[in-house]
């Protein structure tokens, strides 16, 4: 996890102790939490709102095509008139 281990991550969580006491620090580990449970939700909404565009383009793009193929098998009305005289 970031390259640090255990032992570093005992190392901070003390210092935190020491700095913030230990009255402020389950307060701040449940905001840093809602924090990060904040920040992964609007980064799933944002890879969800991306996916969501690129479909819609694609759905487009084969609208597009397939209206496109099917004017080209589509016979002309000018093809069928110059064949009848």
């Amino acid at each position: 996890m970031f390259g640090i281990g255990g032992q570093e991550i005992v190392i901070i969580g003390l210092l935190f102790l020491v700095i913030f006491g230990p009255s402020k620090l389950p307060q701040m580990a449940r905001d840093v939490g809602r924090f990060v449970n904040e920040a992964r939700r609007s980064i799933d909404e944002f890879k969800e709102e991306l996916t969501s565009v690129e479909d819609d383009e694609d759905d487009k793009k084969s609208r597009k095509r397939a209206r496109r193929d099917s004017e080209d098998d589509r016979p002309n009305s000018t093809d069928e008139d110059e064949h009848d005289l």
